[in-house]
């Protein structure tokens, strides 16, 4: 109540000022009929607060993300001013996933359904992405020496088992089931058919989206695409007489080649018009109803990293406490973690939608875990290109007993119950301590494919064989009904706010806000772990990360083994597709 009194105040200070105000909106409206949007390489829903001495450095502006959530409003008000003809996207190599780049296409549909013409501008050239990206596009524009790399899709893993074996490290994995392949690449020496088959899938998906969209830029069958990939490289010139590309052109020739035969466009900074767009006079002085969205993105429960579930719990407490927040969307972009993080996610989940709508939202890995944390939600949205499923669990084991041998290290070990030694990465497991293991990885696997059956409104029967650890498409899941829509987070969001309480009506537009309360308590502290398995877990990471980069994610695992935490909802051993 004292803030909005006090911006209630300062309203009133500003009274004599209106005039000014107007007047800056006649004379400093931005000036062109094209919207220049420069975006960068790493993609996010929300722009996080920005210092203030960023100003002063524009290299690391450059290094933060684009919004997504501030192109869908420049969308919004590009489509309803009469004045904009056209937006040009500047597109750089991306960090996205496709998910990210699925999210940009959406943007640029968007446009060209209002009546908005779209072009892509490709300075550098660029890859799958890239292109698929650029053929949502009205207008493809190369820089002059740009290289497009149409080389298809590819999906590569590295199996670490001969070197883990060398140096006399091996890792035991307990998984349910036979598509858990979360620690694959530590445990092979090659693929195994399960995983040759759900990867094969998803490069299937993936490549029919690419496909579609290349030959529907081209206007061809999607068979004749390929022309593209047997070309591998292309300069502007060839992208051009293949029908790809339709203009080469340096960032100052834009103008030329955006405007009409007798008038260059001029270009409007698109920052600058958004901010123009969105500029307020008066201060709200209300509180006004909105959608919280909770992200839930990297590895759930790993310290120091990834989704903390501390703090996504009490986001999903701030919601359901706070009478002004009309429902949440979940947003995940994760390949799962720890079960029992995942579990405290859920349970919060669970707890808000009893009072509140909610919606969940998939983005580019929505995967064990994180599909976990989904699954109680009102709806589930994914876009088609999504990595999610992977409903198993996965329990893993370090040996280290070969390497201690080698180093001449003696474990002398006493324990005062038959299996309190278990974990000791000295030794392997006996029948017995294995078929503990076995039943607890079963319970921690029935309880998993309950609560998604629970979720979906489905008995365990028919949930049962679309689980079994295996991975799908955001496009497949729909099929297995896992998920309920292919859309973007937009979708979810709306979904949202016309079944949450408030109506726009009264309070005007509501709007989606992140949610992202610090979190206030301690940290628990990791479990002890005896110097020889420490050491011999940091000697085996480092070995495998020094010659086989790609394989942090499969590392990732190492990072929760001795923890208190022994079973995984983890998919981490999904290939990134290329």
């Amino acid at each position: 109540m004292l803030v909005s009194t006090l911006r209630a105040v300062l309203n009133l200070l500003r009274i004599p000022f209106l005039p000014l105000f107007w007047l800056s909106r006649l004379f400093g409206r931005p000036r062109g009929d094209w919207i220049h949007v420069r975006v960068s390489p790493r993609l996010a829903e929300f722009a996080g607060p920005r210092p203030f001495f960023l100003r002063f450095f524009p290299a690391l502006q450059k290094a933060l993300p684009t919004a997504l959530g501030a192109l869908r409003r420049l969308a919004d008000r590009a489509v309803a001013d009469d004045r904009v003809r056209g937006v040009v996207f500047e597109i750089p190599p991306l960090l996205t996933g496709w998910a990210g780049a699925s999210a940009l296409r959406r943007v640029m549909a968007t446009l060209r359904a209002g009546g908005v013409e779209v072009a892509a501008y490709l300075p550098q050239g660029g890859g799958n992405r890239e292109m698929w990206i650029a053929a949502a596009a009205d207008h493809i524009v190369l820089g002059p020496q740009a290289t497009l790399m149409a080389l298809g899709l590819s999906a590569e893993s590295r199996y670490l088992k001969p070197l883990l074996d060398k140096i006399g490290v091996a890792v035991e994995s307990t998984a349910r089931r036979e598509y858990k392949t979360a620690t694959e690449t530590l445990t092979r020496e090659s693929m195994s058919e399960p995983q040759r088959e759900q990867v094969g899938a998803l490069l299937d998906t993936i490549d029919g989206e690419l496909r579609e969209a290349l030959s529907a830029r081209m206007g061809v069958a999607d068979a004749d695409a390929d022309v593209l990939f047997e070309r591998g490289f292309m300069r502007g010139a060839e992208a051009v007489d293949l029908g790809f590309a339709d203009a080469i052109a340096y960032d100052d020739e834009l103008p030329n080649v955006l405007g009409t035969s007798d008038k260059p466009a001029k270009l409007v900074p698109g920052g600058a018009y958004l901010a123009f767009q969105e500029a307020r006079f008066f201060a709200r002085v209300l509180p006004r109803p909105y959608v919280g969205v909770v992200e839930v993105h990297g590895a759930i429960g790993i310290q120091g990293r990834g989704a903390d579930p501390e703090a996504i719990s009490a986001a999903l407490r701030v919601a359901r406490r706070d009478r002004f927040c009309v429902g949440v969307v979940i947003h995940v972009d994760s390949p799962g973690g720890s079960a029992l993080a995942s579990d405290q996610i859920h349970r919060e989940v669970v707890r808000l939608k009893e009072k509140k709508p909610v919606a969940a939202f998939m983005g580019n890995v929505a995967a064990s875990g994180g599909y976990y944390v989904a699954a109680p939600a009102d709806v589930i949205f994914a876009e088609a290109v999504t990595v999610t499923g992977s409903i198993g669990v996965i329990m893993t084991r370090f040996i280290a007993r070969k390497l201690f041998e080698t180093l001449g290290v003696r474990t002398e070990v006493l324990t005062r119950a038959p299996h309190a030694a278990m974990f000791s990465p000295a030794r392997e497991l006996t029948e017995g301590e294995q078929a503990i293991l076995d039943r607890e990885a079963d319970g921690f696997y029935q309880a998993f494919v309950t609560i998604v059956a629970e979720g979906r409104g489905k008995s365990f029967e028919e949930v049962e064989p679309l689980a079994r650890g295996r991975v799908w498409s955001g496009k497949d899941a729909l099929v297995h009904g896992l998920v309920d829509r292919l859309g973007g987070i937009e979708d979810a969001i709306s979904h949202v706010r016309s079944h949450g309480k408030a109506t726009s009506a009264l309070w005007g537009p509501v709007e989606a806000r992140p949610l992202r309360p610090r979190r206030r308590s301690v940290p628990p502290a990791p479990a002890p772990q005896a110097p020889s398995q420490a050491a011999s877990r940091a000697v085996a990471r480092a070995a495998a990360l020094a010659l086989a980069p790609g394989a942090r994610d499969s590392l990732d695992v190492l990072d929760l083994l001795g923890g208190p935490d022994r079973a995984l909802y983890w998919a981490a051993s999904i290939p990134e597709v290329w």
